[in-house]
């Protein structure tokens, strides 16, 4: 998805412009209607966290890029953790509970056929920024 269709997609989700003027917009910056050519399957999860700089504090920025082979690989492990450790759930510092035999890889690929161009983007008031999104 290039910049300038992102661009219009988020004026509409913010209410800025309205669905019709969202395709004139689109059809002047040039991007197709429909897709020409088939979507490549994401090989990659990006995280970016920006935190800027404010009151003597310097710009804090992570950007991590996850191969998803590695993520799947993971998951392919952790089913033989509860038959080495010989139990299946953990308790986290924090209270929560882990349960690996509740890890599935089908959930993991149902997950990102879903995810195709969705784009987790999350600002706060001082100027925080989250995003997620596959690649």
């Amino acid at each position: 998805m290039s910049e300038e269709t992102r661009r219009v997609l988020e004026m509409v989700a913010q209410g800025k412009v309205s669905v019709a003027e969202a395709e004139q917009l689109l059809a002047a910056v040039g991007a197709p209607e429909t897709p020409d050519e088939p979507r490549k399957e994401p090989r990659y999860i990006r995280i970016q966290v920006t935190d800027p700089a404010k009151e003597g504090k310097r710009a804090e920025n992570v950007n991590i890029r996850v191969p998803l082979s590695v993520i799947r690989g993971g998951l392919r492990l952790g089913a033989f953790i509860p038959s080495v450790l010989g139990r299946s759930k953990f308790k986290l510092k924090n209270g929560a509970e882990l349960d690996f035999q509740k890890l599935d890889p089908a959930h993991f690929e149902a997950m990102l056929k879903d995810l195709d161009d969705v784009l987790v983007d999350v600002d706060d008031d001082e100027g925080k920024r989250v995003r997620i999104r596959c690649e």
